[in-house]
């Protein structure tokens, strides 16, 4: 288990001009927010437990992450008045394990690198505090910081106009929870000014040395640029569902609570996958309403229900896409060819769009071959016809 801390309670006043009413970690990233992107990196490292520390605005995070995302416990410190960065992380250790690292970052900062390395370098270091560096060609806007031979930090130089390169603090941490123990810290302090500066020598961190990309959205230009950039970078996968047949028994049309009954497995199924970091997407032809058999109301009142069990078995249902039209429908403002219902790929496509998903990483479960069809269509590389029994993922 690898734990982390994401301080997410700044105020964004810098990026208010383009990104209004919402903690800037859920600024908007091709339909979803940084911080998604932020759960979805983390998670390829085997990151399952994050602590975020909020304040601002909180209730927009705490709403759309819930207590979990993609197989991530999420805990919640809340900041009844600004912390800053110490103050922040350390109300935020009472929900971790005391007894092991936490790596903590920043919620409206990205930066590429390797987890794994990273924790291989603190378990070598023998400090308690290692510290990610950037290697940049300039760090007058930033200010630098120096590092010995044995790559542990010596000085924190602050900003200055001489342009030249050098190592920058990127931001992220990993620390032994105990490490403020020994100092009389206020309440409310800056990490990186009132901790590390000033401590520097007793502390003794380490410097663990990145040159891969970084990106801060913490200004309008950059936030467009990270539009641009970062779902090239941080692709979802999912595991796309057809509904009668795979999560329901089909007994055909079915449109009412009663007669909706769950297939032996499902559930076990969409844990597994969400636990290796799948969203759970569902996408059903449904041509009950276009003929009649019940309502697009009665449709969506039965899919509410269905995504609140899942939710009893804490699996969160990303969407549910659905096809009401048919060529043959019985209801006029549903009789038509739609490129959304299967075997056309319509639904799948929108999926992948919406949610910035990697169909090469993603998996297809249906009980027809328009099902796989679909799949094959929008490029879905694992496709699995379903007859009776869940594969493991």
């Amino acid at each position: 288990m690898m734990q982390a801390i994401i301080l997410a309670g700044g105020f964004g006043t810098r990026l208010q001009s383009v990104v209004k009413d919402i903690p800037k970690p859920m600024a908007n990233i091709s339909e979803l927010p940084f911080l998604a992107y932020l759960f979805t990196y983390l998670k390829n490292y085997n990151i399952t437990d994050i602590v975020l520390s909020v304040g601002y605005l909180h209730k927009k995070i705490t709403d759309y992450f819930g207590n979990s995302y993609i197989g991530i416990n999420i805990k919640y410190a809340i900041e009844k008045e600004p912390l800053d960065t110490g103050g922040a992380i350390i109300n935020s250790l009472q929900f971790i394990d005391q007894n092991q690292p936490v790596i903590v970052l920043n919620g409206d900062t990205f930066l590429q690198i390797d987890y794994q390395k990273l924790v291989s370098f603190y378990d070598k270091s023998n400090s308690d505090l290692t510290i990610v560096l950037r290697n940049v060609e300039d760090s007058s806007r930033y200010g630098s910081v120096e590092i010995d031979d044995k790559n542990l930090i010596v000085n924190f130089i602050e900003k200055n106009i001489q342009q030249k390169s050098g190592y920058i603090n990127g931001g992220i941490y990993i620390l032994n929870p105990k490490i403020f123990s020994n100092y009389n810290l206020a309440k409310k302090f800056s990490f990186e000014q009132d901790f590390l500066c000033e401590h520097t020598a007793s502390i003794k961190p380490s410097g663990f040395v990145s040159k891969d990309y970084f990106i801060d959205i913490g200004i309008p230009e950059d936030y467009k640029k990270a539009a641009n950039e970062l779902p090239k970078i941080i692709k979802n996968k999912a595991l796309f569902l057809d509904r009668d047949g795979v999560i329901n028994v089909d007994y055909g049309h079915v449109g009412k609570i009663e007669n909706f009954h769950f297939i032996d497995g499902i559930f076990e199924l969409c844990q597994e996958a969400q636990s290796k970091g799948y969203l759970i997407v569902i996408v059903t032809n449904q041509a009950g309403i276009a003929k009649g058999k019940y309502t697009e109301e009665q449709f969506l009142e039965l899919t509410k229900w269905m995504e609140n069990e899942f939710l009893n078995y804490k699996i969160k249902i990303a969407k549910t896409y659905y096809c009401p039209y048919h060529e043959k429908a019985a209801i006029k403002q549903y009789k038509q060819d739609s490129f959304d219902r299967k075997p056309n790929p319509g639904m799948l496509l929108k999926a992948i769009k919406e949610f910035n998903i990697d169909p090469r990483k993603s998996i297809m479960i249906g009980d027809k071959e328009s099902d796989m069809e679909a799949g094959r269509r929008a490029k879905i590389k694992n496709r699995e016809l379903f007859s009776g029994k869940f594969f493991k993922i």
